[in-house]
């Protein structure tokens, strides 16, 4: 092959058109629609997605939850930074929730408030997005359409697997679509160096964009790939224009994205965005590596080392074809397995998530698979009588093997054909446990609520409960104590830290004064059996959320959120708090609530500082007044 073809759609490429691959793409897309109804159950799944009841699987709800606050203020304030003084005692809800940013989009759309309905519409709109992004990457890197259609067949395939399927149970969707964008990204780059124009610039642009929205922190591999291509035809440009545009589409897709970028550097401290992973080897061989759960079942890994052993060979054609198409995929494929097998073998980066990336490296891999088998196909039907004999005996050896191992791809065969249903509404025994809340407890105090640790795929339910009930807690939104104001909270037999049994009962009673606890709900026979010794609480109900566990009332709670002075919260929310009769103690006034930097006080007469309170890290609100005020209503400017 001439060294002046690596840049040009080469041989077994074809442009996009014909009504069988229009039939083919439509086909694919009905695919992936049926697949994603299944997520809603197999019956009347229109009817489940379009129904009051959230999905509760995996970070699903808190999603849900902190995408509600986000879009309210967005429609009250025009930011989705606001202080929820439902949970932690008030904590900022910024940026660094990655999924709850997907959310925050459709449920403005939905109308700026809760709505169950809005989301799942959203995530079924996200999950047919994933299709689209192969379609677009297919484009941009000149693949033939036949390679394409296989290529989008085999990308839907591998999100039908086990990585797929704990990214969409845990509600961590947001790492794959950023990296489908990335993969789309790079092919966009492609193009763009092909055919600069208008479609390969807005393609650029677009994706890049996506990858800033959907998971920022894959951003040095994409900054990777883009100085890859660079490098390898940056010269070849001698146009101003071709450089200034490529540069200002990478520009603009970071402007579009500035104002949530800037809260979410500026609150990165809160929390670790990718999720922690949960398997990091104790050896590291071969054989450790080799039956790492970061596979699957033994037919996931057949079918990854497939994929990757055709990549292999559809790298080498593309070299000869699209130098520049098979170095980007090379590289993307390459960046994205070493991060994967190190975040199960190193725990620094397990802890940031990267084995999440498996499946992304697989996707990448697709695409010159595709293009290795559609080449094959092709150079053996065109070598006449002899070449179809040989394509023929290969169909033929390829339907033989799946004969033989029928038994082995069965898994395979039944995801393609259906999709486990996600769980949806709390069920008879969550929704006891939402009505014992609001039968026994009122809005005047917090409940203490026991975080258990979850698997990923595990429901955090309990994040939606101020909704659901009206209520405070500490505890319930955040189990992994991934955010610092979690602190505080009662996670796993530990109450701030401090196992249980090591809290005398004055120590315990200080704590439900200075939080204002009232009630606590305790699932751990370790807590339990601390609760029922303890004369300072009383057991008021029974409940059950996959273990059983009680509801306590705190005897001595002093059900008011004023620690000094006199005062009454009679409105609280992510806009304001309103703090009624405000009677100063000396001057000043101590909410139970977290201090945060950016409040404001309305009246402007009324000061608020930070009050230190024990070993509480954050602190609290002190309003420091002359007198009585009648009023006083609380902001926070995140800016």
């Amino acid at each position: 092959m001439m060294e002046g073809s690596e840049d040009k759609p080469g041989e077994g490429t074809a442009p996009w058109h014909g009504s069988m691959k229009l039939l083919g793409l439509l086909g694919l897309f009905a695919w992936q629609t049926w697949l994603t109804l299944g997520l809603f159950g197999p019956e009347a799944p229109w009817h489940t997605l379009l129904d009051d009841r959230p999905i509760i699987s995996g970070s699903h709800p808190p999603n849900l939850y902190l995408g509600t606050k986000g879009a309210e203020g967005l429609l009250n304030s025009g930011t989705t930074c606001v202080y929820d003084p439902a949970f932690q005692a008030g904590y900022p809800k910024t940026p660094i929730f990655n999924g709850s940013r997907i959310a925050e989009v459709v449920l403005l759309l939905g109308g700026g408030t809760y709505n169950p309905a809005a989301y799942k519409v959203g995530l079924l709109v996200l999950c047919l997005c994933a299709p689209l992004l192969l379609v677009l990457a297919c484009y941009g890197a000149g693949l033939s359409s036949g390679a394409s259609l296989l290529a989008m067949a085999l990308g839907i395939l591998l999100s039908c697997g086990p990585s797929g399927r704990l990214a969409m149970e845990a509600g961590e969707g947001d790492l794959l679509l950023a990296s489908l964008a990335m993969l789309a990204h790079a092919a966009m780059l492609i193009r763009f160096h092909r055919l600069p124009g208008t479609v390969s610039w807005f393609g650029m642009w677009l994706t890049a964009s996506l990858v800033w929205f959907f998971q920022p922190l894959l951003f040095p591999i994409a900054l990777l790939l883009l100085l890859s291509f660079y490098l390898c035809v940056g010269a070849r440009h001698s146009s101003f224009t071709w450089h200034g545009t490529l540069f200002l589409a990478q520009g603009t897709a970071t402007l579009v994205n500035l104002p949530w970028l800037i809260d979410w550097v500026s609150y990165w401290w809160l929390r670790a965005p990718l999720p922690v992973s949960t398997v990091v080897l104790p050896h590291r061989t071969f054989a450790t590596l080799w039956n790492a759960p970061l596979w699957g079942e033994p037919v996931d890994r057949a079918l990854a080392l497939f994929i990757l052993g055709s990549s292999l060979l559809g790298l080498v054609v593309l070299h000869y074809q699209q130098r520049l198409a098979a170095r980007l995929l090379a590289l993307g494929t390459l960046s994205l397995l070493v991060l994967a097998f190190l975040g199960i073998s190193w725990e620094p980066l397990g802890q940031m998530g990267t084995s999440g990336l498996f499946l992304p490296a697989l996707w990448f891999a697709a695409l010159p698979a595709a293009h290795a088998w559609l080449w094959l196909f092709g150079r053996l039907y065109r070598q006449g009588a002899v070449g179809r004999v040989g394509l023929a005996s290969l169909l033929g050896g390829v339907a033989l093997t799946g004969y033989i191992y029928q038994g082995e791809l069965a898994p395979l065969g039944e995801r393609c054909l259906g999709t486990e249903p996600l769980q949806i509404g709390l069920g008879p025994l969550r929704e006891a446990v939402v009505r014992k809340i609001i039968q026994h407890t009122g809005p005047e105090a917090r409940i203490l609520w026991e975080d258990r640790p979850l698997s990923r795929q595990a429901s955090r339910w309990s994040a939606l409960l101020p909704i659901l009930t009206g209520r405070s807690f500490l505890g319930g939104l955040d189990p992994d104590a991934f955010i610092d104001h979690s602190t505080i909270s009662f996670i796993d037999g530990a109450l701030a830290g401090r196992p249980i049994a090591t809290w005398s009962d004055e120590a315990l009673e200080e704590y439900c004064k200075r939080y204002n606890v009232g009630w606590a709900i305790a699932w751990s026979p370790a807590v339990l059996k601390r609760f029922q010794e303890w004369d300072g609480a009383v057991t008021v109900a029974d409940l059950f959320d996959d273990v059983p566990g009680y509801l306590f009332l705190i005897k001595h709670a002093p059900r008011d959120f004023t620690l000094k002075g006199k005062a009454k919260i009679i409105h609280a929310d992510g806009h304001h708090i309103t703090v009624a009769d405000v009677v100063p103690d000396n001057g000043v006034v101590v909410l139970s609530l977290h201090y945060q930097a950016g409040m404001r006080a309305s009246p402007s007469r009324v000061q608020i500082e930070r009050e230190q309170c024990g070993y509480d890290p954050f602190g609290f609100i002190r309003l420091r007044v002359a007198g009585p005020v009648a009023r006083v209503t609380l902001t926070w400017d995140s800016r």
